[in-house]
């Protein structure tokens, strides 16, 4: 007898949005756009606010009792069940469908059935199980047994001939526990099965969520395994050390036993090698008997009795296998290896994802490590001062979690805040590639060029002085018609006269050149260089020249450093240029603080840092840390342009004066010395 329904209207319910909750009803042919303001609602359109929906995005046709999608050559194009449609390809929609337009989700609704009969077409089909028909049953029989000898059944779980499997699953685990409830009232015997699927799957898509490593990952499911096998009495996990080559380079990552927990992995090669070549489950109610291991003895050597054996496998590709198996009396079933196959199944997704995510670390710390290299190479005279300071910052943030001071009792950085630490501190100057090149690597307080311009100037002044006295004592020979012998002696007086000068000059040239010298301290200007500025030599016209200029004179009398204040001003713009190329990255939630950290790093306690004068509530622990570590690295890196590096015990005297000062955390200064971070570097 055929089974006939009366169909009511099929809808689409949208999920989330503006308009999550609204249904829209379905019609012979549904047109799905983006909606305009001057547009109204027509019947047979659906009109989303979303400006990443095309104006004819989509269309729903009816086509007897059933309906298809069709993408309309989109801009952004249609997901159906988190998968790409090909434009102008049709696609069945089935109860449960899941659509995405731009950014709205919706969901198909097929009608409602009534329970009259009427001429129809075959049920609905769902979305929901559909990964169990992706996979064919095939029992194996042997040759009917010898008298005495123990019957074997092998059962092997094949892809299905007809389309290829659909390993991916989502179960909805609120769905799932409520069904379980619900079948707790109905029938304890029929329920059985899928109680015992829907949980085991359940809790392994549950469980496998929050792993964030390969190992602990399979050591979760030796948990689920003997959870859901009362009978099992060791399950092994199995990765493939490289892709692709599955078959050579299986290791064993997780071996575990009912009663002695971990072990050694002790596996038959026949079986391993049947499942990863035949790229198929197996099941053998009695190994040692099985006909397609009569050749090996290693079966018969572990003494296993009853084996399970499932490929973790995911688009074609082997990522390993997980086997489970048994010594006692007892033999798996078919139920058993159905069950572990989609153990497997969830297993080999949440790797190949950790995989993925793996991938995108690596792809991020390349850039990052490219990004800091590329900075330094602007600067080759800082190279690995960022990684220096990211290493220090580690240490001493670790440290800070093991000390017993009052302030820090609460403070445990978790392995997301020392991530955020981590990249902070490597792409803390990465601003300076805002900074001009000249002025990242001054290293004297007059530029090269400047300098030269000035060493002329004084070699000039030598010349004009020497060429103005020779004038001169020509034009009072004429004037006075000196003799021979006077014309001598006064030449002699103004040669003298130009060799006391020419030294005087010099002797300015080599105060010059210490006054060129930046100093890490403050020191005290030499009077001797004002004797510099108000020395002045006779130009081409006889005009006064000054031997230094205004600006000369401005850079020289620097009481620190190399920079004027225009130029340190450009310098510590570098900590803006910073942030405003962090916060250009989309951080993930755990990395959400790295731009503040890295712009914080060079504010101080009392409100004289840069660049914005915050104050200690303002600061990020963090970036206390790394103004400690910052500094440290500064003084005692030996490569700078403009320095020499200090001692240790110097560099930390400096930072104890900085602590006493309340320009940096003393209790993070004390911390830094004692736990000896500072020291725990390789020798640079």
């Amino acid at each position: 007898m055929t089974i006939t329904e009366t169909l009511h209207t099929a809808s689409l319910e949208v999920l989330n949005g503006t308009l999550a909750g609204k249904s829209f009803p379905l019609h012979d042919e549904t047109l799905i756009g983006r909606c305009e303001e001057d547009q109204s609602d027509l019947a047979g359109h659906i009109r989303l606010p979303d400006s990443r929906v095309s104006r004819q995005h989509a269309r729903i046709i009816r086509r007897g009792g059933n309906y298809v999608i069709q993408d309309l050559e989109s801009t952004n194009g249609t997901l159906l069940n988190a998968r790409p449609l090909t434009p102008k390809a049709f696609y069945a929609l089935r109860e449960g469908s899941n659509l995405q337009l731009g950014g709205v989700h919706l969901r198909f609704r097929p009608p409602a059935v009534a329970e009259e009969k009427v001429p129809g077409s075959s049920p609905w089909a769902s979305e929901i199980g559909g990964n169990e028909e992706a996979f064919d049953l095939a029992l194996i029989a042997g040759e009917p047994p010898a008298q005495g000898q123990a019957s074997s059944a092998s059962l092997v779980m094949v892809g299905s001939k007809d389309a290829k499997p659909d390993l991916s699953m989502a179960i909805d685990a609120q769905e799932a526990l409520r069904m379980l409830k619900a079948n707790l009232h109905e029938d304890r015997v029929a329920a059985t099965d899928v109680q015992r699927r829907l949980r085991a799957l359940a809790q392994v898509s549950i469980g496998l969520g929050g792993q964030s490593n390969h190992e602990d990952l399979l050591a979760k499911v030796m948990d689920f395994i003997f959870d859901i096998f009362p009978a099992a009495e060791h399950a092994y996990g199995l990765l493939c050390n490289e892709s692709g080559q599955c078959s050579d380079s299986l290791k064993p990552v997780v071996a575990m036993s009912r009663k002695q927990g971990p072990v050694e992995a002790v596996l038959s090669r026949a079986i391993v090698s049947e499942v990863v070549s035949g790229r198929r489950a197996i099941l053998s109610s009695d190994a040692s008997s099985d006909r397609r291991f009569d050749s090996h003895t290693s079966i018969v050597d572990l003494n296993i009795r009853s084996v399970m054996c499932v490929p973790l496998l995911l688009d074609d590709e082997v990522l390993g296998l997980i086997q489970v198996d048994t010594r006692s009396t007892h033999a798996f079933d078919s139920e058993d290896l159905q069950i572990l196959s989609g153990i497997g199944v969830q297993a080999a997704i949440a790797l190949k994802n950790l995989g993925l995510v793996e991938d995108i670390r690596q792809l991020f710390e390349g850039f990052v490590t490219a990004s800091v290299h590329a900075i330094e190479a602007r600067d080759p005279s800082t190279a690995g001062h960022s990684f220096r300071v990211a290493e220090y910052s580690q240490r001493l943030a670790e440290a800070v979690g093991r000390s017993t001071v009052p302030e820090l009792r609460e403070v445990n950085f978790t392995r997301e805040q020392m991530n955020e630490l981590r990249y902070a501190a490597l792409l803390h100057d990465f601003g300076k590639v805002g900074v001009r090149e000249h002025v990242l690597t001054k290293s004297h307080k007059l530029y090269p060029r400047q300098f030269e311009l000035m060493q002329a100037r004084f070699q000039y002044a030598i010349a004009s002085m020497e060429r103005h006295a020779y004038r001169e004592l020509l034009d009072q020979q004429e004037r006075e018609a000196l003799s021979p012998e006077a014309f001598r002696a006064r030449r002699r007086r103004m040669e003298r006269h130009l060799a006391q000068e020419t030294q005087r000059i010099r002797q300015f040239m080599e105060l010059i050149i210490k006054a060129n010298e930046p100093a890490v301290f403050h020191q005290t200007i030499p009077p001797a260089l004002q004797q510099v500025v108000d020395y002045c030599f006779p130009g081409e016209g006889g005009e006064s020249i000054p031997l230094l200029s205004e600006f000369e004179m401005e850079a020289l009398t620097l009481a620190r450093g190399s920079l004027t204040p225009d130029e340190r001003q450009e310098i510590e713009s570098h900590v803006s240029h910073t942030y405003a190329f962090l916060q250009h990255i989309p951080w993930t939630k755990g990395l959400a603080a790295v731009p503040e950290i890295a712009y914080s790093h060079h504010e101080k306690l009392d409100g004289s840092g840069y660049p914005r004068g915050l104050g200690r509530a303002q600061i990020p622990l963090q970036a206390r840390i790394m103004t400690v570590t910052d500094i440290y690295d500064a003084l005692t890196s030996g490569d700078r342009p403009y320095k020499q590096s200090l001692p240790e015990e110097l560099a930390l005297d400096i930072l104890r004066d900085e602590a006493r000062q309340g320009k940096v955390e003393k209790y993070l200064v004390d911390i830094f010395i004692e736990s000896n971070a500072y020291r725990l570097l390789p020798e640079r």
